[in-house]
């Protein structure tokens, strides 16, 4: 009488839970960041904003 070995099977393991990802603190978790708007030579400001992507966290929102 022979006796066969059966390969042992691999137990899947739980996935470990991600870090916390903090919020980036140029954007606020936003991904986007407003700058004010220049014209002209002399880069004159005239009041009015434009929204951009984050340049810390490049538009994701965690740093």
């Amino acid at each position: 009488m022979t006796t066969e070995k059966k390969t042992p099977t691999r137990q899947p393991r739980s996935p470990k839970p991600a870090p916390a990802a903090e919020a980036c603190g140029t954007c606020d978790g936003s991904g986007e960041t407003t700058t004010a708007v220049r014209v002209g030579r002399k880069r004159r400001a005239i009041g009015a904003t434009q929204s951009g992507l984050c340049p810390d966290c490049l538009g994701i929102g965690t740093a």
